[in-house]
């Protein structure tokens, strides 16, 4: 018999193979770790692109009244581990330049 899952972000419901649904538990723990925290692959998608649980819930046409997801589980499904926290930039000091061009000065001045 298939199982149901539903999105976190879009409140969708997805409708899946026993192997596959028994898959997915595996990865994530227990079935009750799956259900809190599954997000759909469109989802992903679109919250790895930088749009918000609210954009994405628009893009996709989903209910407004959908609670709010926590963003821990969010960022941790969805970035894994694509951002590194000890990433060191001080040596890249060295070769930014501060300063900006006098027309792109101008240009921005006369935008404003």
């Amino acid at each position: 018999m298939a199982k149901r899952l539903q999105c976190i972000v879009t409140g969708k419901e997805y409708v899946f193979a026993d192997s596959y649904y028994d898959k997915k538990v595996q990865k994530a723990g227990d079935e009750e770790s799956l259900i809190n925290s599954y997000i759909s692959k469109e989802a992903k998608k679109l919250l790895r692109l930088g749009n918000s649980v609210k954009k994405v819930r628009e893009i996709l046409d989903m209910g407004v009244n959908l609670p709010e997801p926590d963003l821990e589980i969010i960022n941790q499904l969805v970035f894994k581990n694509k951002f590194n926290d000890f990433t060191d930039y001080t040596s890249l000091t060295s070769i930014t330049h501060n300063q900006t061009d006098e027309e792109v000065k101008l240009f921005i001045n006369k935008i404003i």
